[in-house]
C-alpha cells in the first residue's frame, strides 16, 4: 500500500531533523508529486531540491509560490531563506528571515539562523555608537522589555 502524501511530508521532516537530506528529497517530492496545490509540500520540496539536488530556481520558484499562497507561515520563509543562503544571497536570507519574524516573532530557528549569520538591529539612535551606554539600555528596553510587557497585559 502506497504511503500518503502527509505520510511522506512527516517522514520527510523526519529525515530532515536527522540530516538526512537525500531521504528528506526523495520523501518530500512524493508529497509534492501526489498534491502539488499543497504550499507546505511545495515548500519543503523547494527547499530540499535546492540544497539537495542543488537546482537553486527551482527552489526559489517553488518556496515563493507557497509564500503568495499562505504568505502568514513563518516556515516557508525559513525554507526560502535557506534556498537564498544555498544560492550565497546572505543579505536576501536575512530579509526573508526578518520577513518570516514578522508573523512568528519567537520562531527558534529563524531567530537562530539570524545570530548565526551575524545579523543586528540598528542601533537606536543612530548618531551614537552601537556600544553606547545610551543605546545599549534603550535597545534592551525597546526590544526586550517593553514587548514582554505588553504580551503580558494582553492576556
Amino acid at each position: 500500500m502506497a504511503e500518503s502524501a502527509n505520510e511522506q511530508f512527516l517522514a520527510g521532516k523526519r529525515f530532515l531533523k536527522e540530516d538526512n537530506m537525500d531521504k528528506a528529497l526523495k520523501a518530500f517530492e512524493k508529497a509534492y508529486k501526489e498534491e502539488k496545490d499543497n504550499a507546505v509540500y511545495m515548500s519543503y520540496y523547494g527547499m530540499a531540491k535546492a540544497l539537495r539536488g542543488g537546482e537553486i530556481g527551482l527552489g526559489l520558484e517553488l518556496c515563493t509560490r507557497a509564500i503568495k499562497k499562505e504568505f502568514f507561515k513563518a516556515e516557508f520563509y525559513l525554507n526560502l531563506g535557506k534556498v537564498y543562503l544555498a544560492a550565497g544571497n546572505k543579505k536576501g536570507a536575512i530579509k526573508v528571515f526578518l520577513k518570516g519574524l514578522k508573523y512568528e516573532p519567537q520562531h527558534e530557528e529563524l531567530n537562530q539562523l539570524l545570530i548565526d549569520l551575524g545579523f543586528r538591529n540598528k542601533p537606536l539612535i543612530p548618531g551614537l555608537d552601537r556600544s553606547n551606554p545610551v543605546n545599549k539600555i534603550l535597545g534592551i528596553l525597546f526590544r526586550r522589555t517593553l514587548p514582554n510587557m505588553l504580551k503580558k497585559k494582553k492576556s
